[in-house]
């Protein structure tokens, strides 16, 4: 584990200094900046709560910076369709029996299309592949393409939130099985893993999870890591769980690393050795990085490019999603700003 890099936790300053003008133009420099950063780096840490203003006039620049920055990603490429979707506030869950929680590394929303490969890297891709589920969603329907977190309320956890180089796990993951010179190119990389999606797609009636785990997009081939799905560490697993998945309950007894605290957080320890050949435990020193924030703080993450997850989380935590999401992932500019994202990149300024 180690901190978020200072050049990604961005001064707000100017945002409240100046008249009306100067205000503009420094909210328009600040989220140039801040796309650059999440093409590249993953994330950025909009540092609102640092201007001490109250709650509502916090989240209307949380609002108006998640806009001008969804403009700025148009502006470089993104497809003209995303939009802003803010959804309702949501409060930290806390398993009974602890005094926070812990969520393990995740995708926002179920769906698979910040996942797949563009038409560019593999012609043969059906976007109709781009749903791996049509129910339970934590949010909404539409394709979160990048996510973000206005933090109402920091509640009586640590409350940090955590993020994981996802396409980092994936190539180190691909040219340790493949051995290849090819396995950790981008082209190669996606395909490679939407094979997996494909398979995990094919073999829904057979696990039943509307949410694609990481073991399955790493190519596990056993039913329990595909019909899984973790979420909060510290959960118990269900009656119904282990019944379906005998292996689950002597696995959730002692993880891999044996520091793992919960049901979940012990099989998903299982899990990542099998798929990587690191323990949770090891996944964590090699990937987990871990930004701090405060009250009103506003952080955005890419959602090809980084999972997330969150430290110690106390119940009294609330966040209000603000996500840029588009309803329909298809079409030439989705195809293009898919294929860059797979790049660390951007299409071409329009």
């Amino acid at each position: 584990m180690r901190f978020a890099p200072a050049q990604l936790h961005l001064d707000c300053a100017s945002l409240v200094e100046g008249d009306q003008r100067e205000r503009a133009d420094a909210r328009d420099a600040l989220v140039a900046t801040a796309a650059q950063l999440i093409t590249e780096q993953g994330y950025v840490i909009f540092r609102l709560g640092r201007l001490r203003l109250d709650g509502e006039e916090s989240r209307r620049l949380a609002v108006e910076l998640s806009e001008a920055l969804r403009v700025a990603l148009v502006r470089r490429g993104a497809p003209s369709a995303m939009r802003l979707e803010q959804d309702k506030e949501q409060q930290t869950y806390v398993p009974e029996g602890f005094g926070s929680r812990t969520l393990l590394p995740h995708h926002d929303g179920q769906h698979c299309s910040y996942l797949t490969p563009s038409t560019a890297d593999d012609p043969d891709w059906a976007p109709a592949g781009r749903q791996f589920g049509d129910r339970g969603y934590t949010t909404t329907p539409a394709h979160k393409m990048y996510q973000g977190v206005f933090l109402a309320d920091p509640g009586d956890g640590l409350s940090a939130t955590t993020y994981y180089d996802w396409l980092d796990l994936l190539g180190t993951v691909h040219r340790e099985r493949a051995a290849t010179e090819e396995a950790g190119d981008a082209r190669s990389l996606a395909r490679w893993l939407g094979g997996n999606l494909r398979a995990a797609l094919a073999r829904q009636p057979e696990h039943g999870c509307a949410y694609p785990s990481i073991g399955a997009m790493l190519g596990l081939g056993e039913p329990m890591w595909h019909g899984l799905s973790f979420h909060h560490a510290e959960a118990p697993l269900t009656d119904g769980e282990r019944a379906r998945y005998p292996l689950a309950g002597p696995l959730a007894r002692r993880c891999a690393c044996g520091g793992c605290v919960g049901d979940t957080a012990r099989l998903f320890c299982h899990q990542l050795l099998t798929a990587t050949g690191r323990t949770w435990g090891e996944g964590r020193g090699r990937w987990e990085v871990l930004a701090p924030s405060e009250r009103y703080d506003l952080l955005f993450g890419h959602n090809l490019t980084m999972l997330h997850g969150g430290l110690a989380g106390g119940a009294g935590r609330v966040i209000g999603p603000f996500c840029l999401v588009v309803d329909e992932p298809v079409g030439p500019e989705y195809e293009r700003w898919l294929a860059a994202a797979w790049r660390r990149s951007l299409p071409a300024p329009r």
